[in-house]
């Protein structure tokens, strides 16, 4: 079995083997998890969080490949779905600047047991702002207040440092 980096919790290990391997990763109809994608917006030394409806948690925005649909324009897509902003890929490199893998809690309203997702992170810039989709509360927060440790470790491989703060945000 493949191993995987020490960042990744151990007891997921078999089940991310077997998500990757699934005839189509991005597929919600495999029951042990997905790939997913995700935006990390920034903005004047601050980052886009949205609160998550469901999960009661800020995060970035993000959410499930559609069928057809690259990784990097599922997360443009999310982005704007969830916050009515338009975006582009902030760089030339259409690599992801982080995967993670986190397991998302049972949803009885969607039939829905709990699995993983392994969200692949795009960085993001807003190109124009529309009218959102959808009512999900969003708002910018500066580096300092970032408490997620997935984003201070984004923001860390794109150089920048944020300070610590006792006012955080979590996600």
């Amino acid at each position: 079995m493949q191993k995987f980096p020490e960042i990744f919790n151990p007891i997921f290990s078999e089940r991310v083997y077997s998500i990757l391997n699934y005839e189509n990763p991005f597929s919600r109809s495999n029951n042990l998890g997905h790939i997913t994608a995700s935006g990390l917006v920034i903005h004047n030394k601050k980052v886009l969080l949205i609160f998550h409806p469901f999960i009661k948690r800020w995060f970035q925005p993000g959410g499930h490949i559609d069928d057809g649909e690259s990784p990097v324009d599922a997360a443009i897509r999310e982005v704007y779905e969830e916050t009515g902003l338009i975006c582009v890929l902030d760089s030339e490199d259409p690599e992801p600047i982080d995967i993670d893998v986190h397991e998302i809690p049972e949803n009885p309203k969607k039939g829905e047991d709990s699995h993983l997702h392994i969200d692949l992170l795009y960085c993001l810039r807003v190109s124009r702002k529309e009218q959102s989709a959808e009512d999900i509360a969003c708002a910018w927060i500066p580096f300092d207040r970032i408490e997620s440790h997935r984003i201070k470790r984004a923001l860390a491989k794109l150089n920048y440092a944020p300070s610590t703060s006792n006012n955080s945000v979590s996600s």
